[in-house]
């Protein structure tokens, strides 16, 4: 990791950590009976005030509730993280996190949400060589933060169609397709995501062109968001987003069902063993 992005991330974490002392000062609470109360040690609670080491961000909901902030310590949390993200991707971020279902296609790679750190790294290493480690590292912790809202309390459903081809791609070598797929197998298990696997071998396939997202956010409807290189598009059109959700209707009755799509992930696993 480089200087200016660990300086970025102390920094972040020095500006939680500030916040969460003033509230727990508030609420007129020692380290030691906030600790208890959170069912954290009173080590870890006073190195977060102090910002020095990483905060999960489903500590900060739990202190939250038990302070009764409004969740000001998680929105924090999701403020800073979203400075790391590229700014095309901020607003996108706001309705992923805002979301109570997401429906994710992708004919080439892992989507972010079920990326494992080291495939992630490797992505965003080759993606963009010309960033400095600095900066990968910065982007990388960006993309790991956004993992969170699947620990959060009311984690949205998430539905996820692959292309088989996604399964074979060695991404980062054997080691790093071997966890990514394994970390596939362990997130299929949970109740609140859906994973699918359009067969390679498969002639009739409905989504040989793009990614894309859906996303069901309360009181705004369905938004569809694509993206590019440099850019991405969010849309509410309601004929754009019902020809989506459409082809999305498309996508899941050419995929395996789930419980086969998850054997067919663990044959694939064997091959990078």
């Amino acid at each position: 990791m480089g200087e200016r992005s660990v300086g970025v991330s102390r920094g972040r974490w020095a500006k939680i950590g500030k916040q969460l002392r003033a509230h727990r000062e508030r609420a007129g609470l020692s380290q030691t009976d906030l600790a208890r109360r959170v069912l954290l040690s009173p080590a870890m609670l006073s190195a977060m005030e102090r910002g020095a080491r990483g905060i999960k961000r489903e500590h900060l909901e739990r202190i939250d509730r038990e302070l009764d902030t409004g969740n000001a310590l998680a929105n924090l949390w999701d403020r800073t993280s979203e400075s790391a993200l590229p700014t095309w991707y901020q607003d996108a971020a706001k309705r992923e996190r805002a979301s109570t279902e997401i429906w994710e296609y992708h004919p080439l790679l892992v989507p972010g949400l079920l990326q494992t750190e080291a495939y992630a790294g490797c992505l965003l290493t080759m993606g963009l060589p010309r960033e400095s480690p600095a900066e990968i590292s910065e982007l990388l912790q960006a993309r790991m933060d956004r993992k969170a809202i699947l620990k959060s309390e009311r984690p949205p459903f998430l539905l996820v169609v692959l292309d088989g081809s996604v399964l074979s791609r060695p991404v980062g070598g054997k080691k790093v397709m071997h966890e990514q797929l394994g970390h596939l197998l362990d997130l299929g298990e949970r109740p609140n995501i859906s994973l699918q696997v359009i067969p390679f071998e498969t002639e009739r396939h409905p989504g040989l062109f793009h990614a894309f997202s859906l996303f069901m956010v309360p009181n705004q409807g369905t938004v569809l968001y694509t993206e590019t290189r440099h850019s991405g598009t969010p849309t509410d059109d309601p004929g754009i987003v019902a020809d989506y959700a459409r082809h999305y209707g498309d996508l899941r009755g050419a995929a395996l069902p789930q419980e086969a799509s998850l054997q067919l992930i663990a044959q694939a696993q064997q091959e990078f063993s």
